[in-house]
């Protein structure tokens, strides 16, 4: 019983701390895209209307943000081929 239970808070912790990390990838994505937009925000929009993604209305901090939530599910891992 005692290896159910820590497997369930094992399982608990882990899902939090991917939670944890998505909503810190999410806020550091919107102040990136914020900086970002200080200097290239025209450049970036103009680009993204050009391959037509619907930018009306949006913000380079908005996009930042989304990236950055997007890219908190997308993890890379090392993998070693042992020989």
């Amino acid at each position: 019983m005692d290896k159910i239970i820590a497997g369930a808070l094992a399982a608990i912790g882990l899902m939090l701390v991917v939670i944890v990390l998505v909503i810190l990838g999410t806020f550091f994505g919107g102040v990136a895209g914020w900086i970002v937009g200080l200097f290239f925000a025209d450049t970036i929009m103009d680009t993204l209307d050009r391959f037509g993604v619907q930018i009306v209305g949006m913000t380079m901090w908005q996009l930042g943000a989304t990236l950055g939530f997007v890219g908190g599910f997308f993890k890379s891992t090392k993998v070693q081929k042992n020989d």
